[in-house]
């Protein structure tokens, strides 16, 4: 049974920031929540250098629409805190990086087109 993106962000919520493995969870799996929005409402620009993620913030940032550039900075800033959360473990991740990512992840859902 497929998953969708309230799932991943649903998740990242009811994780307890009672350990930093949680809270570094809920960062990821918020971030997860807001690249899948992302993609149901744009497609990943194969002319841009990088990976389908960098691609995606790139493209978005670059944009000409006000709005998409400011879900592209969002995303942007959420991948890096996802990016210290899964890769830099001698960094501390923080409930307040918890409460960012989700908070960020519905501020970006919210403004996505519908």
């Amino acid at each position: 049974m497929p998953v969708d993106k309230q799932e991943f962000l649903q998740f990242a919520k009811s994780l307890p920031e009672g350990t930093e493995i949680q809270i570094r969870n809920a960062v990821s799996r918020a971030y997860y929540a807001a690249y899948h929005a992302c993609l149901e409402v744009y497609s990943i620009d194969n002319s841009v250098e990088g990976g389908v993620h960098s691609k995606l913030i790139s493209s978005l940032i670059k944009s000409t629409d006000v709005n998409d550039r400011k879900i592209g900075f969002i995303l942007q800033q959420l991948k890096g805190l996802r990016t210290v959360a899964d890769y830099y473990l001698s960094e501390t991740v923080s409930a307040h990086d918890k409460e960012t990512s989700i908070k960020q992840t519905e501020k970006l859902i919210e403004a996505l087109p519908k």
